[in-house]
Order: C-alpha cells, then sequence, then structure tokens
C-alpha cells in the first residue's frame, strides 16, 4: 500500500549494511530524527566505529543506537522495527568480463548483493507477520506502518559489460521490489500498513566507490562516461526524503537513472500522474536508446578488437 510514509521520532529503524558507506548515511540521518537504530554488517569492529559516529547524532540520550553482527537473527533484538532499510552490497571485488571472472565470484556477488537483501526482508516480514497475528483483536485508531526499503542501482537500467556479476543482482533486487509491492496488499490490515521503496542510485562518493575504481575495466569507464559524484550523505537524505513522501520509485539523484526508467517501466507505477513518464518514455525509446546502442556497440567491438590483437601478440 502506498502512501505518506514519514516514520515519526521514536520508531524503531534496522540498516542491513549500516557500517559504511550509503547504508551509515541513512542510519546517521535516521538517528538524527530521533528513532531508535540498529545496524547490522559482517564485521563487528568496523560496525561498532560506525555506531559510535551514529550514537553522536542521536536527539536524546535514551535513544536505542545498537550493531549487530549479521549471523545474529533480528529475532534476538528488544525491539521490532517499523522500518528496514537494505543498503549492503558492492562490487569491487566482482568488477571484470565474464571470461575474467570466476564462478565463485559470480556466486560471492549474489549473495553480496541479492540474496543480502532478500534474506533480512524474509527475517522481518515473517516478524512482522507474526506481531499482526498477535495484536489483531487490539484495537488501534492507526495502523502501524512497516517500511522496507531495497537499494538497487542505477545499473538496473542497463547493461555495461564490465559489470557482469553485478548488474543481474540490481536487476533481480529491482523486480524482488515489484513483486514485494503487489505482495504486501495481502499483509496489509487493520494494525499494519505495509510499503516498499525502491531506490536506483547512480555512483555517489563512499569507500566502496574509491575500490571500484581500480577494478573497473577501461570500457566500463569510457562508457560510463565522467560524471560529478553527489556524496552518500547527500544521496541518503534524497532516499529518505522520498521514502517520507511515499515514493516506490526513487531517481533523485541522477537525472540519466530518471530518464532511463520512463522507457523500464514494467510493472512498476509510474511517478505522479503518469504522464510525464509515459510521453519522456516515448522519446527515450526513440532517441537515448538508438543514440546509446549505437555508440556502446562501437565501443565494444573497438575494445573487442584491441583484446584479440593482444591474445595474438
Amino acid at each position: 500500500m502506498m502512501g505518506s510514509g514519514n516514520l515519526e521520532a521514536k520508531q524503531t529503524v534496522f540498516v542491513a549494511g549500516g557500517s559504511g558507506g550509503l547504508g551509515k548515511a541513512v542510519a546517521k540521518l535516521v538517528a538524527s530524527r530521533g528513532s531508535h537504530m540498529a545496524i547490522f554488517g559482517r564485521r563487528i569492529d568496523v560496525l561498532e566505529g560506525a555506531r559510535n559516529e551514529i550514537q553522536q547524532l542521536a536527539r536524546s540520550s535514551s535513544q536505542e543506537i545498537n550493531a549487530v553482527a549479521v549471523n545474529e537473527l533480528f529475532k534476538a533484538q528488544a525491539r521490532i522495527p517499523d522500518a528496514l532499510y537494505c543498503a549492503g552490497g558492492g562490487n569491487h571485488a566482482q568488477n571484470g568480463f565474464l571470461v575474467d571472472i570466476t564462478a565463485n565470484q559470480l556466486e560471492a556477488c549474489m549473495k553480496n548483493n541479492y540474496y543480502g537483501t532478500l534474506y533480512p526482508i524474509k527475517s522481518l516480514v515473517d516478524i512482522w507477520i507474526e506481531d499482526d497475528r498477535k495484536n489483531a483483536q487490539q484495537e488501534s485508531s492507526l495502523p502501524k506502518l512497516r517500511q522496507v526499503v531495497i537499494i538497487s542501482s542505477a545499473a538496473a537500467f542497463v547493461a555495461l559489460p564490465g559489470s557482469i556479476a553485478y548488474t543481474p543482482d540490481k536487476v533481480a533486487a529491482r523486480a524482488l521490489a515489484d513483486t514485494l509491492r503487489l505482495e504486501f496488499l495481502r499483509y496489509s490490515c487493520p494494525s499494519s500498513t505495509y510499503s516498499v521503496h525502491c531506490a536506483f542510485p547512480g555512483d555517489f562518493i563512499s569507500p566502496g566507490f574509491y575500490l571500484e575504481q581500480h577494478t573497473k575495466t577501461p570500457l566500463t569507464k569510457r562508457m560510463q562516461g565522467t560524471n560529478s559524484y553527489p556524496s552518500s550523505d547527500k544521496f541518503a537524505l534524497l532516499i529518505i526524503g522520498a521514502v517520507d513522501d511515499g515514493k516506490f520509485i526513487i531517481c533523485k539523484d541522477s537525472i540519466s537513472a530518471s530518464l532511463l526508467f520512463t522507457s523500464m517501466t514494467g510493472p512498476s507505477p509510474k511517478r505522479g500522474l503518469g504522464i510525464m513518464d509515459s510521453l519522456v518514455g516515448l522519446l527515450v525509446n526513440w532517441f537515448v536508446w538508438s543514440a546509446l546502442r549505437l555508440r556502446w556497440e562501437a565501443l565494444c567491438k573497438k575494445d573487442g578488437e584491441e583484446w584479440r590483437q593482444k591474445r595474438v601478440c
């Protein structure tokens, strides 16, 4: 169910992948609004450092700011969260062409970016459904707002060689959000309203961004071109603002991602009344994609010729 998604202070938010990058930026901003917070990640030492940063931004000493290793279940937490941000992932260790990366790298990227999103959602939805069952007989003036925010990527709208492990994972995350949007209609009830939101950031400044530049192929860089990149803090602000407004599709940091979405709406609801997305989508399909395809195909052919020459030598 879509609509206004403004979380009030003193509600509880979980952030999967909250130890760094965009996840930590989201956690810091949410904590500054007064919410209780738990961040989840793999390395407890990094998590503790992030928790200390987030704690500095808490509005009151009564706020709970916790750091939890991913092997500890959501069920072990004292509070049931009102919202879950899935911001983990990355691909700096799996960049490369299909012939250059291993099956293990492909599997690791899928685990990190797709299953690392799916499993936390599955765990929390089970908790929410059970909580709704327990509270079914209790009268409430307002339903609880239960939110899932999936961080996909602008990569879900394009197909860049050199990101063969990463792009399918982010397409899968988008498909997960589309499916959950409909499935959540089954779970919304008088006591709870379920909503899902999906963000598609382009590149942004973070520790992972700098690592990625060392492993990204020259062809991928040429196809992407030169851009200016927002900070993770700026994008976190845009995401949370869009979630507050009840937006399902979030492409606010990138004009390119916003334009590309219009030609790939699929089962996703169009933004606003849908008129602009429909009209712009026609133009993007006719002109933008036609130009991009010609340019990218030429770049790939040239790169292939250079690669074959090196193999001969």
